[in-house]
Formats: structure tokens, sequence, C-alpha cells
């Protein structure tokens, strides 16, 4: 484990120990008004695809499942840390339960650390009648390393380090329809930002989409997805960089949760996302481009006790653009530990 995430640690146990005295006082001060909550996870990654880890990772609909990808990912393997916090309170104003959230996550790379990174959130969740929940959500994630590539448009040859920059805000309606149905509709609204050697990349895009959850019976959960995106980058009006990576993006995850014991439960999921780029740009390769990705997921976890838990977990990924020629994969075993006040 590198120093960087030694110290990510420590920053995370320093501050479930503070959390816990908070807890403790407001509860034996008799205060209902409001709560903290503090809690964080510690996750280790083997991955044999670095290029595309991050992404992988994000495939979710609750994350950013259309986090750009390298047009031709290099294969690389390496050991990662995932540190995240979180800091929580809770309201009671008379309108109904107030609810504010901010978290922390990085990624840190043992060998290849050019692609160290962090993202920052906020949601804040307001209670409404009828068992309906309104969610706000805020995404921000900084120049984020996709990596290195040589790109030809127009005769020109350009070796460069591709980052990108997201931001994105998300308003979210959930509703309890039965006992054991929940739905959720979504939209969101965000940019992508890259580095001026592929500034024709930048991009605005919005977002539908709708969720599902089932509680089939007690200790078995199914939920299901689907998100449609719009993405218009700076390339569609400047023809004379050759290239326009504009889209349209159909996403859908499919998951089911079995509690095997009051202990361990085991998750399954899929995922599937497809890129039909919209290009009018002669000569340019992504006119009339398909962007295929499938994901396969496993997580395993047991409940140590009511403040940690102990995840085990595998992810199968593979895609291509239509203009490439080899398959992508990737490969991503995780073991980690989860902390709760």
């Amino acid at each position: 484990m590198n120093l960087k995430a030694v110290v990510w640690y420590l920053v995370a146990i320093a501050l479930f120990a503070m959390a816990g005295s908070t807890v403790a006082e407001a509860e034996e001060g008799g205060s209902t008004s409001s709560k903290w909550r503090f809690g964080g996870e510690m996750n280790s990654f083997y991955t044999d695809n670095v290029a595309y880890f991050s992404a992988a990772q994000r495939l979710s609909l609750r994350e950013d499942p259309t986090q750009p990808l390298l047009d031709i990912a290099p294969s690389g393997r390496d050991v990662v840390f995932e540190p995240s916090v979180f800091v929580e309170r809770t309201f009671q104003p008379i309108w109904g339960a107030l609810e504010l959230n901010v978290r922390a996550q990085g990624f840190i790379y043992t060998d290849k650390t050019e692609f160290n990174h962090g993202t920052y959130g906020a949601q804040l969740s307001q209670a409404l009648p009828s068992e309906a929940i309104l969610r706000l959500r805020y995404h921000y994630g900084p120049n984020l390393l996709l990596g290195s590539h040589t790109e030809s448009r127009l005769g020109e040859a350009r070796i460069g380090r591709e980052r990108v920059t997201t931001h994105f805000g998300t308003i979210e309606l959930e509703k309890k329809v039965r006992e054991n149905v929940v739905v959720r509709i979504l939209s969101r609204y965000g940019t992508r930002t890259f580095n001026e050697q592929f500034a024709q990349r930048d991009s605005k895009f919005w977002t539908i989409g709708a969720h599902m959850e089932w509680e089939i019976r007690p200790g078995i959960e199914f939920m299901i997805g689907y998100h449609y995106e719009r993405g218009l980058a700076n390339g569609r009006k400047q023809p004379e960089f050759g290239e326009d990576t504009s889209s349209f993006t159909h996403y859908v995850e499919a998951e089911i949760k079995v509690r095997v014991t009051d202990k361990l439960s085991l998750k399954f999921g899929a995922d599937l996302e497809r890129n039909s780029y919209t290009s009018g740009i002669l000569d340019d390769d992504f006119r009339g481009a398909l962007d295929k990705f499938y994901q396969g997921e496993f997580e395993a976890r047991y409940a140590l006790n009511d403040a940690v838990d102990l995840t085990l977990g595998y992810i199968r990924g593979q895609g291509k653009l239509s203009f490439e020629r080899d398959l992508n994969v990737i490969n991503t075993v995780s073991f980690g530990s989860a902390f709760r006040f």
C-alpha cells in the first residue's frame, strides 16, 4: 500500500472515531431535531486494464455510467486503493425529514500513479407526502486522466495525455407505489471539459431515466433501470478539427440481491451501454460509429458487526468501438471494508 493510501485510511479512521463520540453526545443530550452520521470505505482492487478501471467502477445507475473512455485503451495492470468518506446530517423540520450527505472518494494507483484522481459529491434529500422523496445531487470529477494516445485528424498527428473534468447535477423523485415496489425517475444535466489538445470533445449532456426496485420476497430484491442520454460536443461546430463525438446513449442495469443469512448477502449485476455517434463530418472516424460495452458484477458482503462490513467482488467487462480492431476487456477483483457510525 502506498503512502497516500495509508494517509487516507488514517484520516477515515479518525473521522469514524470522532463520529462515534459526536453521535453519542447527541443521543445523551436527548436531541431529536438533528443527527450526525459518519462513515466510509477502504477498498482494494487488482485490475488488468488501468485505462478502463475508473469507468467500469462508475458503471452504475447512481454513479456516472457514461464517463468517457479512451478511443483505444492501452492495457495495463495495477493494484488500486479506493478510500472514501461521507458526512451526513438529518434534520426534522415541520415540513418533513431533510437529509444532507457530502462524500469524497479517491482512486490511488500503486504503480501507474498518473491515473490517481478523486471525485466529490453532495446530495440533499427531502421527504414528501405519500411516501415520496425528492433528491438533488451534484457530482464533481476533476482532471481525470483517460490515457495517452496518438490522434490523427486532417493530416495532423498529435500525441497527448487526454484528461477530462466532469460536472453534473441530478434531480430525482422516488415514490413507493406498493408495499414492496419503489420507482424513481430522474433527470441530469452536465458538462465535460477536456484539456486543450482534445478541446473539440468538450461537451454538454442531459439524461433522463427510470428505475424500479422490487422486493420479490423477504431477503430477495431485484432492481432494473434505464438511462437515455444525449451528448453534444464542440466538434459539431468546429469541423476544422475533423472530429465530432456527439452521441445518443442507451444504458441499462439489472441487479439482484440475496440475503443468505443475517450477516451474509450476495449481489449479482449486469450492465449494457450503447453509444451511437452522430458526426456528420466526412472522414471522421466517429461518423456512423457504435460503441458497445457489457459488464457483469458479483459482490459478497459480510457484516462483522453493526458498524463494519467486509466485501469481496469481481467485475468483468468488454467492449469496443466499431472502428477498432481489437476487443477491450477488463477483469477486476476487489476486497474492501465499509464503516458506519
